[in-house]
């Protein structure tokens, strides 16, 4: 299996943990950058190849998976101008040599059996497909509008009680039109998976979920980290 991750964040909001020092994916999270974590546990579920997409501190990204992941089949899709989450994602498959890839945000952890995503997704047939995740309170997320297992689209954040949300994990074709089709910036949540068009199939679970999106959630980052230590291999 190949991956793409999107370890291009700027980290505006975590800007006074980060200082501009370095990228939001290698923000510290018990001794590790959060990208560690991502890597080991793709790794563990049989991921062979990476891709990463990178652009802010991209020197700095490749060191660190040198350093710590000497060896692994890795090749980076630099940004020479942000490109928006689509735009990434898009020229990052251009390196994909397989016929459909898995992309994951760098900035949040999800816990899902990828290779049941995987056969989920081609058991559809799928072209495009999301992991989707409960969550107890929707106040900070865009809610998923889910039917009959496909993505009808998102609403906006703020609303009360529990649901479920994009967990920042996807399964596409290499060669999707509807990505393809998009100009060279875009966004690949409004563009793509929110498109009439997108058909995009939903994998929902209910698993551990955090992202660092805030000074606050890299701290909560952490103490997750902390209590779920077996879920997180050593290396």
């Amino acid at each position: 299996m190949e991956a793409i991750l999107l370890a291009g964040g700027l980290g505006t909001r975590l800007h006074s943990v980060t200082g501009d020092k370095y990228p939001k994916c290698l923000a510290e999270v018990n001794n590790k950058s959060f990208l560690h974590y991502i890597i080991e546990d793709l790794l563990q579920q049989g991921v062979t190849r990476f891709i990463f997409a990178v652009s802010h501190h991209a020197d700095m990204v490749r060191n660190a998976v040198s350093t710590h992941f000497p060896g692994i089949d890795c090749e980076f899709s630099y940004e020479t101008e942000p490109l928006g989450t689509g735009g990434a994602i898009k020229q990052a498959l251009q390196r994909v040599q397989s016929p459909h890839a898995l992309v994951f945000n760098a900035d949040s952890f999800m816990q899902v059996n990828i290779q049941a995503f995987v056969a989920f997704c081609q058991n559809k047939k799928a072209d495009l497909g999301l992991v989707c995740t409960e969550v107890d309170d929707l106040s900070r997320f865009g809610a998923a509008d889910i039917q009959h297992e496909k993505l009808v689209g998102f609403h906006e954040k703020g609303q009360s009680g529990s649901g479920y949300i994009n967990a920042g994990i996807y399964y596409v074709n290499k060669h999707l039109s509807l990505i393809e089709q998009q100009p060279v910036k875009f966004s690949f949540e409004h563009n793509v998976l929110s498109a009439d068009n997108a058909q995009a199939y939903v994998y929902a679970v209910k698993g551990l979920f955090f992202d660092i999106g805030t000074p606050d959630d890299l701290a909560g980052a952490s103490e997750l980290v902390r209590l779920n230590a077996e879920l997180f291999v050593a290396n």
